[in-house]
């Protein structure tokens, strides 16, 4: 049995902590995520989505999976630790154009590879970012917790979801959909919250009642914000960003189509 000690909370979910753990006798390091099985039906998903998604060819996107143990009452999932934390702790100022383009084509490649394989995030957000290193720029895709694969026909409907990264259609703000199917342009449109907010240092959409008022007002983008920046590729940039956060999910572009706009080829 390998001695490993457990420190510091890394990050708290509602069924879950993360805690780094430290092999003594060899000095390595590793995040665990401990949950709670009686307080998460679905405790076993994450493990098997980390698992799909730790393919050799795949490690560079996603957060790896370093093994799992149980007991009867808590799941244990062993990943990798980054010593830069995720993305947000960067965010203390918005970061350059050029961060940004390379960060959002990393996460595009992720979300790429997650939704050929039936795959949504559901959850995506700076915290969900891991950073390898920001100088050269490489992150990536972690916490599975509310991921969800697909079959077939069946589409997402449970509302799990960070608010302010939550498309409307999560939400259930649309008095007139029968349903609340969603599909993977729910992660799209958190993608467009998260570009905003890494290149401006504010939130697009503060609270449950702005994504409500944009949803009113029929998708009036709050530009304000965006027209500050003084950058050459300014009106790319927002056509980048309004073409994620359309009202009308099927209108937002794929993965693979949002990877080849033209603000990324810059």
């Amino acid at each position: 049995v390998e001695n490993w000690t457990a420190g510091e909370v890394l990050g708290r979910g509602g069924y879950s902590v993360v805690r780094k753990h430290l092999h003594k006798k060899t000095g390595r390091v590793r995040a665990v995520k401990t949950i709670e099985k009686s307080g998460h039906p679905f405790h076993a998903r994450e493990f098997n989505i980390m698992a799909l998604l730790n393919k050799p060819e795949h490690r560079s996107r996603f957060v790896e999976f370093l093994g799992w143990f149980e007991n009867r009452d808590r799941l244990f999932i062993a990943m990798e630790y980054f010593e830069q934390g995720d993305l947000r702790k960067h965010l203390d100022k918005p970061l350059g154009e050029e961060v940004v383009q390379r960060i959002t084509k990393q996460v595009l490649n992720a979300l790429q590879v997650m939704h050929a394989n039936n795959i949504a995030h559901r959850d995506l957000k700076p915290d969900n970012i891991f950073v390898v290193s920001m100088s050269p720029v490489w992150v990536k895709l972690g916490d599975f917790g509310i991921s969800k694969r697909i079959h077939g026909d069946t589409s997402y409907r449970t509302q799990v979801c960070t608010d302010n990264y939550a498309a409307p259609e999560v939400l259930g703000i649309d008095p007139n959909s029968e349903t609340s199917i969603y599909t993977n342009a729910v992660d799209m449109w958190s993608l467009g919250c998260v570009v905003y907010e890494i290149l401006t240092g504010e939130k697009l959409f503060s609270s449950l009642g702005h994504i409500m008022s944009f949803f009113y007002t029929n998708g009036t983008f709050p530009e304000q914000k965006l027209s500050k920046l003084a950058t050459p590729s300014l009106d790319a940039v927002k056509s980048f960003i309004q073409g994620l956060v359309l009202l009308d999910p099927g209108k937002r572009p794929s993965a693979v189509e949002a990877a080849s706009n033209v603000w990324l080829q810059e």
